[in-house]
């Protein structure tokens, strides 16, 4: 993960199409706002609902920060973008599962979207290139976000999408202040 190289960052979710976007979004707009060309952020989904578009409370929720997700169509992911990715971030334990199903070789380079910001939060990690090295030494930091497509409570969908936010801030640190 050098800094002389684009550093590729992959969300990952069920359908891809409520959790992974936003992140995707929310990261990508941290990235741009920072002046940081080298980064790239997209998301995929272990089960994604491929040619879907994302969930319209996604797209609220991004609308109301100032981000228009209305391009984006939900992929399934696969192995070759595993292979292509430096840093994949699950929202819940069954997908990091998963991505280590899929392709073992990823172990070094994933984890979960709350475990990542939790290390950033503490100091533990301020470096993304340390994540190899010193993710097996890092405290454990428990839980994941829900997935709220089936939620009928836009508060609830919204509160999972404002942890998931909270949590992207204190990544984007780690991923536009020297990497």
């Amino acid at each position: 993960m050098s800094s002389d190289r684009p550093l590729h960052v992959l969300f990952v979710c069920t359908g891809n199409i409520c959790r992974s976007p936003v992140g995707e979004y929310l990261l990508r707009s941290a990235v741009d706002r920072s002046g940081i060309a080298n980064v790239t952020v997209s998301s995929a989904g272990t089960s994604g609902l491929s040619g879907h578009r994302m969930d319209p409370r996604s797209l609220d929720f991004l609308n109301s920060h100032g981000i228009d997700g209305s391009r984006f169509t939900a992929r399934r992911l696969n192995r070759r973008l595993l292979k292509e990715t430096d840093l994949v971030i699950g929202l819940e334990q069954s997908h990091v599962d998963e991505i280590l199903t899929l392709h073992p070789g990823a172990l070094a380079r994933t984890v979960r979207l709350r475990q990542l910001a939790g290390w950033c939060r503490s100091g533990d990690l301020t470096v993304v290139s340390d994540l190899p090295t010193l993710r097996r030494s890092l405290p454990v930091v428990p839980g994941g976000h829900k997935d709220p497509v089936n939620f009928t409570s836009r508060a609830e969908y919204r509160r999972v999408l404002d942890e998931i936010a909270s949590d992207i801030s204190a990544v984007s640190s780690l991923l536009t202040t020297g990497r």
